[in-house]
């Protein structure tokens, strides 16, 4: 399984790409796009200052809701095989498929974009991942791993959107009308002795029509004064079908302590 740090890092991506592509100001509705059983796959590449590229293919899942607590949550599953490409546009599977399962609360995916980002100290109720062919690990307490990691790395969020109106745009799941957002903002963290500053310029096109939303998404994104490129393309979708991809029956983890009263946060 990946290191604490990395599987935290993950997370934290993993919920950016689920929760910054909905806002009341800019009119769009995340659940309703995603009922029980549908899914999307897409196709991530960052292109490094000099050149190089790496990608993934990320399939998310919405597989079903139950209540906790005298809320719904959500079950949503992330699946990411990464891959190198070389210069002559050849790829080559690196690392073994992951896959992350996650128990979500309703009041992480709704609301204006500061609140849901600063939800994600919240995010997941328990979560359970698998890497490859090795048993599958579950987090009974992944919302306070969640809160206790960004506590403990003194995460810091902003972030801002723009409505830039309708567009229409064609990508290989087909041609779509779609809201255009522009989104700007930062992450700070720091690791050990070193912090980490990413800033991003993002522009995301929505649709109500596809699952989790995202049709498209390109920008920048730099990371201590080195400036990666990004894009995201949706591949396939859809609205029935979803099935858990996690197999065996998951070990569950050893309750983490609070990594935030640790490391002073």
């Amino acid at each position: 399984m990946k290191s604490t740090l990395s599987t935290f890092l993950l997370l934290l991506t993993t919920s950016l790409c689920l929760t910054t592509a909905h806002a009341e100001k800019i009119n769009f509705d995340l659940l309703a796009a995603s009922p029980v059983g549908s899914w999307q796959v897409r196709e991530d590449i960052v292109t490094n200052a000099k050149g190089r590229q790496t990608g993934t293919t990320i399939r998310t899942s919405m597989l079903g809701s139950e209540e906790r607590n005298g809320e719904t949550h959500y079950w949503i599953e992330i699946g990411i095989d990464s891959f190198k490409i070389n210069k002559k546009g050849q790829r080559k599977a690196d690392g073994d498929r992951a896959i992350i399962k996650s128990l979500i609360p309703k009041s992480t995916m709704v609301g204006d974009p500061a609140n849901v980002l600063n939800n994600l100290r919240g995010f997941g109720v328990e979560t359970i991942m698998q890497s490859g062919n090795e048993k599958p690990m579950r987090m009974g307490n992944s919302k306070n791993m969640m809160s206790g990691m960004m506590a403990a790395f003194n995460t810091e969020i902003q972030y801002d959107f723009t409505d830039l109106g309708t567009d229409t745009i064609s990508v290989p799941a087909g041609e779509f009308s779609t809201r255009k957002i522009n989104g700007q903002g930062s992450v700070s963290m720091k690791v050990v002795f070193k912090k980490i500053n990413v800033e991003s310029d993002s522009t995301m096109w929505l649709s109500s029509k596809v699952p989790f939303g995202t049709v498209k998404t390109e920008g920048t994104s730099t990371t201590n004064g080195k400036q990666d490129s990004f894009s995201s393309t949706l591949l396939e979708y859809g609205m029935s079908g979803a099935k858990s991809e996690i197999s065996g029956e998951p070990e569950d983890l050893p309750e983490m302590p609070n990594l935030g009263e640790l490391f002073g946060g």
